[in-house]
């Protein structure tokens, strides 16, 4: 079981009343998400396309657009380097169907995840040397390309960088001092220098602000660039950046248009996946998101975007099919290295540890991510995952964690002795040598400072609401707060002393809880997964006699549809 907190940001729902016209559940709910200026509490609760920045108040916005015009006059060939994951893919096409509206000496080039590694390899520089490309537009990387980035200087190519990643810094007692590539324009709300009133933009995000910019620019046509916003929705859905600001209208906006998208590779995805429901952001992270991801994962990123520009429809479907083979394909892998990994976990004790380290020598290097974000969440423990890379005696792999863990600061003093690193708080990618590896656990958990509480999960309540209290209208009138994600977590409300009326185990593998609540007369169907430890503890609590017994619940209402019927339904999320 979880810890519960009730939020207590009394001051934040206080300041968001007196803005006037909003209620009281709006104004209690936003302020526990820290949304309270005027103007972000009008963007969330009235999200439009007229309510976007101007993209020209990014640094280097004006030169960016100036010289993708000027290479289009010329008639030289612009070339996109993108990144391997779903949101370097979303940011690829988003570049490069905005382009396509004015021109088409286009092309696009994206590293090997195993071959090259994150970011803009010399390999991709070298070619674009060598095919004489007169601009190079750089996505969702690029920010720390500094000596490929030189290398295309040299050469005489243009470079524009757009990226949203942290910018390497350098710093004394005095000043901190911003270490940019020496590119032409560098675009990336994260400079040190910028005044952009928004900076958790994603890849793709960053993206669709130089095209907005060019057509800004060119009197564009609007339609056909709001329509990139299915590609920037997926980009900052699975790239987990902050559902607040710009991009909370860019996934509500690009979810408008991909349920009624004219775009035949996403139509394609979707039906070899068998998806016959309303596209919406859980569609976005486990659907889409994983299929185009498969691809950088065990082959190459360029498949995804080949399906997503190919025109002949039953090419588009064939490649539609290999992403949902490929994508079976990366879950059996993830399958059989979790439980794999679970074992050495149990054989070696490492969930004793503060901090899992394992090494897997035989698992995919391509899902270490994957695995140690599923260990990570079973065990609530920060997690790296590590396996042989291609290197002779080098282990290569990723961790994941939890929010008490700040992984990059956590990992950065042992930098000397590992063979690359890099990430943030919450993740991160390294390469060390093997018989490097338990010193390394060992340093890790010597220096934790992880508490017995910061080790367990924590569940924050937004306010208390007796069941009895809601409807099926309630429940549907909270789907204005959506999409859910980062900063913008889905409202959660608690109860206590609710009767149980009846109890079953439910479902294939019988670990789903079924319950029937009783509140002031009504009875209030509610559900809760993968929880055979609850039912458990009920039985054991209340030594197998649990009917008509009171329990506290922390849930969320919901809707149930079946044959056509919209009933109220309670998603359990924690009982006590």
């Amino acid at each position: 079981m979880a810890n519960w907190f009730l939020y207590n940001k009394k001051q934040n729902y206080i300041n968001n009343l007196k803005l006037g016209n909003i209620t009281k559940l709006d104004a209690l709910i936003l302020g526990n998400r820290d949304i309270i200026s005027p103007s972000k509490v009008d963007m969330y609760l009235n999200p439009s396309l007229s309510k976007l920045h101007d993209p020209f108040l990014l640094n280097d916005m004006d030169k960016a657009v100036e010289l993708i015009i000027d290479t289009m006059k010329n008639g030289g060939e612009i070339r996109i380097f993108g990144d391997y994951d779903q949101d370097g893919i979303a940011s690829v096409m988003t570049l490069m169907d905005g382009l396509l509206f004015y021109y088409d000496n286009i092309s696009y080039d994206i590293p090997h995840r195993v071959d090259e590694g994150y970011g803009i390899s010399s390999k991709m520089s070298d070619k674009a040397i060598e095919d004489k490309v007169s601009l190079v537009i750089t996505c969702d990387n690029g920010i720390t390309g500094f000596e490929q980035i030189d290398n295309l200087k040299n050469a005489g190519i243009n470079v524009i960088v757009t990226d949203h990643h942290q910018i390497h810094k350098e710093e004394n007692d005095e000043w901190l001092n911003q270490i940019l590539p020496n590119a032409d324009a560098v675009i990336n709300p994260k400079r040190l220098d910028s005044t952009y009133p928004f900076d958790d933009l994603c890849g793709a995000g960053v993206s669709f602000k130089l095209i907005q910019g060019l057509y800004q620019k060119l009197d564009g046509d609007d339609y056909y660039l709001y329509s990139l916003l299915e590609y920037v929705a997926m980009g900052t859905v699975c790239d987990i950046v902050s559902l607040t600001d710009e991009n909370r209208i860019f996934v509500i906006e690009g979810l408008k248009r991909l349920n009624e998208t004219e775009k035949i590779g996403l139509k394609a995805l979707l039906d070899e996946a068998g998806w016959d429901k309303d596209v919406d952001e859980y569609t976005l992270g486990f659907i889409l998101g994983p299929l185009m991801n498969s691809t950088g994962r065990l082959k190459s990123a360029k498949l995804a975007i080949d399906l997503l520009i190919e025109e002949d429809i039953d090419k588009i479907y064939d490649m539609a099919s290999d992403l949902v083979k490929l994508n079976n394909e990366r879950k059996s892998l993830t399958e059989t290295a979790f439980n794999k990994i679970i074992e050495l976990i149990k054989e070696n004790s490492y969930d004793k540890d503060d901090v899992i380290v394992v090494y897997a020598p035989d698992i995919n290097e391509s899902i270490c991510g994957i695995v140690a974000g599923r260990i990570k969440e079973k065990y609530y423990r920060p997690t790296i995952i590590l396996t042989n890379a291609k290197e002779e005696g080098i282990a290569k792999g990723s961790g994941r964690s939890i929010p008490a863990y700040n992984m990059f600061e956590q990992i950065s003093p042992y930098d000397d002795k590992l063979e690359s690193f890099g990430g943030h708080p919450m993740a991160c990618g390294l390469s060390i040598k093997i018989d490097e590896i338990d010193k390394f656990r060992i340093f890790l958990n010597r220096n934790s400072k992880l508490t017995s509480t910061d080790k367990e999960q924590s569940i924050n309540i937004d306010t208390q609401i007796p069941i009895s209290k809601l409807s099926l209208e309630f429940a549907e009138s909270l789907d204005r707060f959506k999409p859910y994600g980062k900063d913008n977590s889905r409202p959660i409300f608690a109860n206590k002393g609710v009767d149980i009326a009846a109890i079953s185990m439910i479902g294939k593998d019988k670990n789903t809880l079924r319950l029937s609540l009783f509140q002031n007369g009504n009875y209030y169907n509610a559900i809760k997964f993968q929880a055979e430890d609850d039912y458990n503890y009920l039985k054991e609590k209340f030594d197998g006699d649990i009917l008509g017994k009171k329990i506290d619940i922390v849930y969320y209402p919901d809707v149930n549809e079946f044959r056509g019927n919209r009933t109220l339904q309670l998603k359990l999320l924690d009982i006590r």
